[in-house]
C-alpha cells in the first residue's frame, strides 16, 4: 500500500501542509510586533529623554522671549548693583580719610589754641604785672623755664609795647644742646598769642 495514497499518510501530509503555511503567514507578523532594539549609544553621549511634545506655537515663543528679556534685564541690574557697591564702598573709605583728616587738623589746632580760665585770671594778671617790669633779657631768662602755654597766657595780658621787646630777646638768647632754638620757641609763642581764648 503506497503511503501517499492512505488515509493516515494524506492527513500527515496534509497536517505538515497546513503548520507550514501557517508558519509562513505568522512569522512577520510576528516579526512586527516585537519591540525593536534599542539604538546603540554613541560612547561619551548621553541619551536625551523623548520631548512631550514637538509642536510650537505663537504663545509659547513669547513667553521664552520674555524670560530671555528678563533674565537678561537682572543680569544688567545685578552688574550695575555691583558696580554700586563697589563706587559706595570707595566713596565710604574717602569719607573715613577725610573724616579723619579732620580730627587730626581740630587736635591740632586745640594744641595751638590757649585758653584763659576763670579761676586763673587773677594770678596771671599779677605775674603780668611783675614781668612787664622787668628788662626783656631778665625775663626772659625766667621765661624759657616756664611752661609755654603758661607764658602765652601771661603774656596776652600785657600790652603790645611790653610784649614785643620780650619776644625780640628770645631770639638772642644762646640756644642749648638737645633744645629747640629760641627763635623757634617764640614764633610759636607768638601763634598761640594770636589764637588764645581769653575768659569771659
Amino acid at each position: 500500500m503506497n503511503f501517499l495514497t492512505s488515509p493516515m499518510g494524506l492527513a500527515i501530509l496534509g497536517a505538515l501542509l497546513h503548520f507550514g503555511t501557517l508558519t509562513a503567514v505568522l512569522m512577520p507578523a510576528l516579526a512586527l510586533l516585537q519591540p525593536p532594539p534599542p539604538p546603540e549609544e554613541a560612547p561619551g553621549k548621553t541619551q536625551l529623554p523623548e520631548r512631550m511634545w514637538s509642536f510650537k506655537t505663537q504663545a509659547v515663543d513669547e513667553m521664552i522671549a520674555e524670560l530671555k528679556k528678563t533674565r537678561a534685564k537682572l543680569d544688567q541690574e545685578a552688574k550695575d548693583a555691583a558696580i554700586l557697591k563697589t563706587q559706595i564702598a570707595a566713596e565710604r573709605a574717602e569719607l573715613e580719610k577725610v573724616q579723619k583728616g579732620i580730627v587730626v587738623m581740630r587736635e591740632e589746632l586745640e594744641k595751638r589754641i590757649v585758653e584763659v580760665q576763670e579761676p586763673e585770671l587773677k594770678n596771671l594778671k599779677t605775674l603780668a604785672n611783675t614781668y612787664s617790669t622787668m628788662k626783656p633779657p631778665a625775663a626772659v631768662a625766667i621765661l624759657r623755664e616756664m611752661d609755654e602755654n603758661t607764658v602765652v597766657k601771661m603774656l596776652s595780658l600785657m600790652k603790645a609795647d611790653q610784649v614785643g621787646p620780650i619776644l625780640g630777646e628770645m631770639p638772642k638768647a644762646p640756644d642749648r644742646p638737645g633744645e629747640e632754638t629760641m627763635a623757634r620757641r617764640a614764633a610759636r609763642i607768638s601763634d598761640k598769642l594770636r589764637l588764645i581764648k581769653s575768659a569771659k
